[in-house]
């Protein structure tokens, strides 16, 4: 096999793999891959770039060391991907400096919302499953009848909001309402309005 035939297979597999993750993100974005000397570049251009970069560049950083990893698993040969969102890994943004990262270490600021209805085990890495969903559902749907004030539920992908949704849609006491732009939405969960 060729080098040009080596470098498209690659690509095309790089290409497909983050289609894939941005999907389970609920996440959408246009590809560009190309060879960058010893290394394999991926420019990524989305509306979601806030999101896909993440906080201080967290979010890119484990996306391209998860699809490194799956690269290397099959062909140990692959270069090194650097991944690229609108010029952010070369500093081009201009959004945030290093020096702004480093003073930042103090502590994470907290969600606006009244309060934090997401799991534990989120804080460890962990994806928050079905029945983790359907049971802050009926947490927050508890709370709402007990006060009488909306919950809003931190912002999750499609997916996740349905579970919401369908876990709360024959209570006939209560409505609830995606809020919020783009794919990551908020769900507030209330009492439904007497006629």
């Amino acid at each position: 096999m060729s080098e040009n035939e080596k470098f498209e297979e690659r690509k095309a597999k790089i290409v497909k793999s983050l289609t894939t993750m941005f999907d389970y993100l609920g996440l959408s974005a246009s590809l560009r891959v190309e060879e960058k000397g010893t290394r394999i570049g991926v420019k990524i251009s989305s509306e979601d770039a806030g999101r896909i970069i993440g906080r201080k560049g967290q979010t890119l950083e484990s996306l391209q060391l998860l699809l490194n990893r799956i690269m290397f698993k099959d062909d140990e040969e692959c270069p090194h991907i650097m991944l690229d969102i609108d010029g952010y890994a070369k500093g081009e943004r201009g959004a945030r400096s290093e020096a702004d990262d480093e003073s930042e270490e103090g502590g994470e600021r907290r969600p606006r919302e009244r309060r934090e209805r997401r799991p534990r085990r989120e804080e460890d890495g962990e994806r928050t499953t079905k029945d983790q969903l359907e049971q802050q559902a009926l947490d927050a749907a508890k709370e709402v009848k007990r006060w009488g004030e909306p919950v809003t539920l931190p912002e999750m992908n499609a997916h996740d909001r349905r579970i919401i949704h369908v876990t709360l849609k024959d209570d006939p006491e209560l409505t609830t309402e995606s809020m919020g732009e783009g794919a990551m939405k908020k769900v507030v969960i209330s009492l439904k309005k007497e006629d």
